[in-house]
């Protein structure tokens, strides 16, 4: 993470601000863990932008940057959700899948993994892992990467946003064209 060369007036408007954002966020989201979440999202991506601009209005300026981040925020959920559910229907009729589909699976997952371990961050990794190999609940995996639940469930949406778009390339006609 590129750290803002004015650390210090980033400082000066988080002291003045986060309560305040953290409180209309809440308002919005229904959920404490979740605004803390955009609150410390907000403020990091100003520190990692390479100018600060003048901020006549401060807190304007934050309810955009933390808008927009609200905004990704329910499109990954979206997408998250849409996996999910395809996922299931998918896996709805298959109760006792053959040992050929088991190897087939196995081969896919091993696939998925090495992706994973060279292309995303180690929490958002270890938290698939977690979730989806050892099956543990998004309270355990919080537990153990010391976040809360709306974090694991982010970074599973950003593990599955990853694995949507990698599937998404490697299946459109363009690239299958080009094989």
């Amino acid at each position: 993470m590129r750290v803002h060369p004015s650390t210090p007036e980033i400082r000066a408007l988080y002291v003045a601000h986060q309560g305040w954002l953290r409180g209309w966020l809440s308002g919005r989201l229904r959920c404490g863990f979740a605004a803390s979440d955009l609150t410390h999202d907000t403020f990091v991506n100003l520190m990692e932008q390479p100018e600060l601009p003048t901020l006549r209005q401060p807190r304007a300026f934050l309810q955009v940057v933390a808008s927009r981040l609200m905004i990704n925020r329910f499109h990954r959920m979206t997408v998250e959700a849409e996996v999910l559910r395809a996922v299931a229907m998918t896996s709805e009729g298959d109760l006792a899948p053959s040992a050929e589909e088991q190897a087939s699976q196995r081969q896919m997952l091993g696939q998925v993994l090495a992706m994973l371990a060279h292309e995303l961050d180690e929490k958002s990794r270890t938290a698939f892992v977690l979730a989806r190999v050892d099956g543990q609940s998004y309270r355990e995996i919080a537990t153990r990467l010391g976040v809360s639940e709306t974090r694991v469930k982010q970074y599973l949406a950003k593990v599955l946003l990853h694995c949507h778009g990698r599937m998404t390339a490697a299946t459109s006609p363009s690239s299958q064209s080009a094989t």
